[in-house]
């Protein structure tokens, strides 16, 4: 027993050591970091949202849609103007609000006779991001609250003029969505599960690609220095120029098959996402494909062509970097803990655009993150999607800047014999 001690103590102290736990300390400090923001941002949206409601009908089934959304949460804001195409972006504006509902004439008088009325809804959407549409998500819940009140108002009164079918639903919404400058009449919540779709799982695999490539490229730097074919590198009759300048090529080679795959993949992914749409019958699926079209909420070729350029330029950053730790690595085994860092870098930005829209958070936050390079991969579908080619354009050349930046940096390194000698000990002292 004696003896396992040793043994176990003897690995225990070669595992934890400073190189392998920093890590941890660094993923925990940045996940506190992260609940921090969004505990932040949570803290100034609206208890209540505002939603704007064009009553043209004052009756007393209005008056009982009015109560019921704001039972539901929503916090009614009466506009002047009947409730159509047109008017409903002014409607929106006036009330600073991203629903706007409008009551017909005549809605209680025809609920009263039995009649089924349709409720017409215009949501506007400017963002992706969970937290940035709460509202949406409780707007078609509160529907089922106003036809259940208006229901129950309705059995109230007991007309026998009112067929038994119609309480099941005397209210049915009529949603239509914003956005941008094109509308669709579509539910939004069917909008937002579209796009959350891409902005879940695709995200994740750019997540993967960008990781799988940078192990990959550190781990060879990391072999040929373990194996000491790197001294036999450097000392062959060829500049040192040419040694990076070969690594980086094939960097961006591998940068470039791995953009191509993913594109591939993507394309392959939205068409079978498309085909599924609508609930399984062919014409719920095509009916719910239009509107996803006549919204924008579809890649052309010059939007996949942004994407890739996007994502080849995020790869070809995270190789430079990954070169240059590559070349602190003192074996292959340490290039895990020694990669950390740039896992971060991809990690914050990724899970900080999935949950809250960048314009929503403090100054301080929102140019940090738009400082990361890794930023733009993830905020470029939703960009693409909204017409903001400008913020992708940008966010191709800041990470190409970044990328130039590294280069020569990884070009100094290898330019010095110190490459070979070049390790992070943490403070270790040799014995």
């Amino acid at each position: 027993m004696r003896r396992f001690l040793v043994l176990l103590k003897k690995e225990l102290r070669e595992l934890l050591t400073l190189q392998t736990l920093l890590p941890f300390v660094i993923v925990i400090a940045v996940f506190g970091v992260l609940g921090q923001t969004l505990s932040a941002v949570s803290a100034e949206q609206s208890a209540a949202a505002p939603l704007a409601v064009a009553d043209e009908d004052g009756g007393p089934y209005a008056q009982v849609v009015l109560e019921a959304l704001e039972l539901a949460g929503f916090e009614t804001v009466t506009v002047d103007g009947p409730l159509t195409e047109d008017t409903a972006q002014d409607l929106l504006d006036s009330a600073e609000a991203n629903i706007v509902i409008g009551i017909p004439a005549g809605f209680s008088k025809a609920i009263a006779a039995g009649q089924t009325q349709r409720l017409p809804s215009w949501t506007r959407v400017r963002n992706f991001s969970f937290i940035g549409n709460t509202d949406i998500a409780s707007f078609d819940g509160a529907m089922s609250v106003v036809n259940s009140a208006v229901a129950a108002s309705v059995a109230a009164e007991a007309a026998p003029s009112v067929p038994p079918a119609m309480l099941q639903q005397p209210v049915a919404p009529a949603e239509h969505v914003i956005i941008g400058d094109r509308s669709a009449e579509t539910p939004a919540i069917a909008v937002m599960s579209f796009v959350s779709q891409q902005t879940t799982f695709i995200p994740i695999v750019l997540f993967l690609v960008i990781v799988f490539a940078a192990q990959m490229i550190a781990t060879a730097v990391a072999t040929e220095k373990e194996n000491k074919t790197l001294e036999t590198l450097l000392s062959y009759p060829v500049t040192r120029t040419a040694i990076v300048t070969s690594k980086m090529v094939a960097a961006g080679l591998v940068a470039l098959l791995s953009a191509a795959a993913y594109m591939l993949g993507m394309q392959q992914y939205m068409s079978g996402m498309e085909a599924s749409m609508g609930g399984g019958t062919e014409s719920a699926a095509a009916a719910s494909a239009a509107a996803m079209q006549q919204l924008g909420l579809t890649y052309g070729p010059t939007d996949y062509l942004m994407l890739g350029l996007t994502l080849f330029a995020s790869i070809l950053v995270a190789l430079s970097i990954a070169i240059i730790l590559g070349a602190f690595a003192e074996s292959v085994k340490s290039v895990g803990s020694l990669i950390t860092p740039l896992m971060v870098l991809i990690l914050v930005p990724y899970l900080l655009t999935l949950i809250v829209d960048l314009s929503v958070m403090p100054d301080a936050v929102r140019y940090a993150v738009m400082a990361i390079p890794f930023t733009y991969p993830f905020v470029t579908g939703p960009a693409l999607f909204l017409g903001n080619y400008g913020l992708v354009w940008w966010g191709i050349a800041y990470q190409l800047v970044w990328f130039a930046v590294f280069a020569a940096i990884a070009a100094r390194v290898f330019s010095s014999d110190r490459i070979l000698t070049m390790k992070l000990s943490f403070g270790r002292k040799k014995r």
